[in-house]
């Protein structure tokens, strides 16, 4: 009877204390080499259309097709993914810190690491598209 009564209270302490950690969880900070990095490819329609393939091949499907963290895979995850459409968001980021987060992705979340050589690889040129897009379609 303890033991049950114990894994019952164990069980109700880690249901409650999820949010609590999905609210404390913070966007990783890129090194100052990648928080000074400025997107290298000049932003042009075949750029942007190129990272919209992109982002419609590895981020809508948790970031949602408004950028609004909507995605139809976020009701799954305990910490919520960005939304880039929220006002002032893109705004208080750099180039380099959204790139740095697409190539090694968020500790303790659900975002992977897109990066060469990770298991869903993409080249540093689509990082940028990806990154030119999610500019150009939800800076607000």
């Amino acid at each position: 009877m303890k033991t049950k009564v114990l894994a019952i209270a164990v069980g109700i302490g880690v249901m409650v204390s999820l949010p609590v950690f999905a609210a404390d969880h913070s966007i990783p900070t890129a090194p100052k080499n990648y928080l000074d990095m400025k997107n290298p490819l000049k932003v042009n329609k075949a750029v942007l259309e190129r990272g919209e393939q992109v982002y419609e091949r590895k981020c809508k499907k948790c970031h949602g097709a408004n950028g609004d963290g909507k995605g139809e895979a976020s009701d799954k995850l305990t910490i919520k993914p960005a939304s880039f459409s929220a006002p002032g968001y893109l705004k208080g980021r750099s180039d380099g810190q959204l790139f740095f987060i697409t190539e090694k992705g968020s500790p303790n979340t659900d975002m992977e690491a897109f990066g060469p050589g990770t298991e869903t690889s993409l080249s540093k040129d689509d990082m940028w598209r990806v990154v030119a897009y999610i500019r150009k379609a939800f800076t607000k």
